[in-house]
């Protein structure tokens, strides 16, 4: 199962300064049909729809420098660094997230408020002071996630407990790891426009 899933993201800019995400509706479905589709995998290929967003994101950072990867468009927009330091956060998310709710509990600290835009959108748990380093740790929480995938298939698995995201909506255990193909999927063009700008360092 693979897809080219562009959600087409813009944000518009809220008169207090708040940015506000808007997809069009027919890609929010689709994306939403593809996460619901995917979570009806076993779950050795819910792996691999996930291998492919993680591959595709790790490539998009070969060759980057370190300089490269801390420069930015525009001094209120991500770096490449800032991109993956949020692929990361989401990544370690989608695992407590399948954990937990494969147990019928929400992980610690997930409650209602943080079902929010305000909280979701573009969080950032941990920054990264080198390229390196946020390299080292998209494969750690990369490999947390896939040992949570491959618990999936455990019949004791909880399916009917469920974490509201802000704008797609409510997914199981086995459907927020699908979810993580969607938001690398969302991210490594991100990298890429980062890469063909312009003024883009050339080392």
């Amino acid at each position: 199962m693979t897809a080219n899933l562009n959600l087409q993201l813009t944000y518009t800019v809220d008169e207090d300064g708040s940015k506000r995400l808007h997809i069009p509706e027919e890609q929010r479905q689709r994306a939403v049909a593809f996460v619901r589709e995917g979570g009806a995998m076993p779950a050795a290929e819910i792996e691999a729809i996930v291998q492919e967003g993680h591959d595709a994101l790790m490539a998009t950072i070969d060759g980057v420098s370190e300089a490269q990867a801390t420069w930015k468009p525009a001094p209120d927009e991500w770096s490449i660094i800032d991109v993956m330091a949020h692929c990361v956060s989401v990544k370690r998310a989608m695992a407590l997230l399948s954990h937990h709710l494969g147990k019928g509990e929400l992980p610690p600290g997930f409650g209602p408020q943080f079902e929010e835009a305000r909280v979701q959108d573009g969080f950032i748990t941990q920054a990264f002071a080198s390229l390196a380093e946020a390299r080292q740790a998209a494969e750690e929480a990369h490999r947390a996630l896939v040992a949570q995938i491959r618990a999936l298939d455990d019949p004791a698995r909880d399916t009917r407990k469920t974490f509201r995201h802000f704008y797609f909506g409510a997914f199981n255990a086995r459907e927020w790891p699908v979810f993580q193909r969607v938001h690398d999927g969302d991210h490594w063009p991100h990298i890429e426009k980062i890469r063909a700008s312009a003024a883009f360092p050339a080392a």
